[in-house]
């Protein structure tokens, strides 16, 4: 009987490290949302994608207006319709997971045709869906006016 407690002891901490690390997943799913809208791999995308959701803009500086919502398929659509080459960047993402709903926040940059358009904060809401998170909807500012260098370095 008292070799059960030592036992567990050695059990459960190797239990952890089998369990997916979640908030890896999670980013996982923002890398290959990114790698695929560099691609303008609408397919790509739509499969890290729930096809219900929702994405606002909302535009600061010389950009201003009310934010704007653009559904899923209507952001898919305009991906594959789109022919400049677009580049977006984030860095020192902030992830909070609880069971099987996450959020990640980070500054990010964008290019288009190698050069810098705008900047802002993303916001990504994901959802557990079966085995796989996908991105439930989200929101990002945009400004065009004073973007931080990014410290990801220039656009290669």
């Amino acid at each position: 009987m008292q070799r059960l407690p030592l036992l567990l002891l050695l059990i459960v901490p190797n239990l952890s490290f089998a369990q997916p690390d979640a908030k890896k997943e999670v980013l996982a799913v923002i890398d290959r949302f990114f790698a695929t809208m560099a691609q303008r791999d609408s397919a790509g995308m739509a499969a890290v994608m729930m096809p219900d959701g929702v994405l606002y803009g909302v535009f600061e500086g010389n950009l201003a207006q009310a934010p704007r919502a653009t559904t899923h398929a209507n952001f898919l659509h305009q991906l594959k319709s789109g022919t400049d080459k677009i580049l977006e960047r984030y860095w020192d993402p902030q992830v909070r997971v609880d069971g099987p709903i996450a959020t990640v926040t980070a500054p990010y940059d964008f290019h288009v045709n190698g050069k810098l358009s705008h900047c802002g904060i993303d916001v990504f809401d994901l959802l557990k869906d079966g085995d796989a998170w996908k991105i439930s909807g989200g929101e990002f500012t945009m400004r065009r006016e004073e973007c931080p260098a990014s410290p990801l370095g220039p656009v290669k």
